[in-house]
């Protein structure tokens, strides 16, 4: 396994900020396609030095080491991914052979690096529903939501914020804090009112992870606390589908349906919310279930892997290119976004 500099989830194309496109990101290709197996340096290879990162104004980090920068002029991919049994369970031992990747339906040219990492600088957007249909347990989930925040985050890399959804969005408190004090107080301060506007509060969330500004590569993350059931929002599922995977976060939605609820369309809605930007629905239909959600969560966010590559024929077009990886060994499910976009071309003078 290659030893490399922690990294992200970021496109690097020779620009600091992607293009915004209309196009609507097509569904991941039919899993029967699978890829070729991600090359990986061997003995001898001409290019074997050359695939291990060597960014001229960045420091190698340690495993343990979160706090980073990383500098980079090549054209790559990065991806963060985790991977599960058919028990749910992580698997963390996989090698860059065990996995077939396409990029934009074709096999990358080049792997930069494979590496599992567990602790990669987190990013949170904690949107939690506070609509009337949630109003009999909105007490609760900021409960648990307030403990998963004060046990996950680490002062000196991770931060969050607070995203309330009714009627309307707002992100409340200061923004992105690592004061887990203060993003405490900000939930338990939530009242319950309103219809629910989620597909809003999921174009903001994206919106604010792409505007933070850190030294430190991140992985962003943004976790629904909903039913799934837009009832008053001005963006479309496909608009909030396209802020998503700009800001390249995973979504994990914790599934607040009453027990007593029968037509689950808005879980359909939460499914496809999450499998395309590699996260997670996960049961939150009673009190009982957060807890387990919110542990959930926390072990997939510390369990995954980092791949760099060199896509095939990448073009500065503001083009959606999607993303499919499989495991070769039968049972396991790999997690991951299903693509992202490319830069636009460079304004022409």
């Amino acid at each position: 396994m290659l030893k490399i500099i922690s990294i992200g989830v970021v496109l690097c194309f020779g620009f600091t900020v992607l293009g915004y496109s209309q196009g609507r990101p097509p569904a991941r290709p039919d899993s029967g396609a699978p890829g070729r197996p991600l090359p990986s340096p061997k003995d001898g290879d001409a290019d074997a030095e050359s695939m291990e990162m060597r960014p001229s104004t960045s420091e190698l980090a340690s495993e343990d080491d979160a706090s980073f920068t990383i500098s980079k002029q090549v054209d790559e991919v990065n991806l963060i991914l985790s991977v599960t049994d058919s028990k749910g369970r992580f698997v963390d031992n996989l090698t860059a052979d065990d996995l077939n990747l396409l990029d934009n339906h074709k096999p990358p040219t080049k792997l930069n690096y494979f590496q599992a990492r567990t602790n990669l600088p987190l990013s949170v957007i904690l949107a939690i529903d506070v609509s009337s249909s949630v109003r009999d347990r909105l007490r609760f989930e900021q409960r648990a939501a307030s403990v998963f925040l004060k046990h996950i985050m680490r002062k000196d890399t991770d931060e969050a914020a607070i995203i309330a959804f009714g009627s309307t969005v707002q992100e409340k408190g200061t923004g992105m804090t690592n004061d887990a004090t203060v993003l405490d107080s900000t939930i338990r301060s939530l009242q319950a009112g309103g219809e629910t506007a989620m597909y809003d509060a999921i174009v903001l969330a994206g919106r604010r992870l792409r505007s933070t500004k850190r030294k430190a590569i991140v992985r962003p993350v943004i976790i629904l606390i909903t039913d799934g059931v837009d009832t008053a929002s001005k963006a479309s599922l496909r608009a909030a589908e396209e802020a998503a995977t700009r800001s390249e976060a995973s979504i994990f939605a914790l599934d607040a349906n009453s027990i007593y609820e029968t037509d689950l369309k808005g879980r359909k809605v939460l499914d496809k919310l999450t499998h395309e930007t590699g996260g997670l629905v996960l049961s939150a239909r009673e009190n009982s279930d957060l807890k387990d959600a919110f542990s959930t969560i926390e072990k997939i966010l510390r369990s995954q892997y980092a791949i760099g590559y060199a896509p095939s024929e990448l073009e500065a077009d503001g083009s959606f290119r999607s993303i499919d990886v499989h495991a070769n060994k039968h049972g396991l499910m790999v997690h991951a976004r299903n693509g992202y976009y490319a830069p636009h071309p460079v304004a022409q003078r």
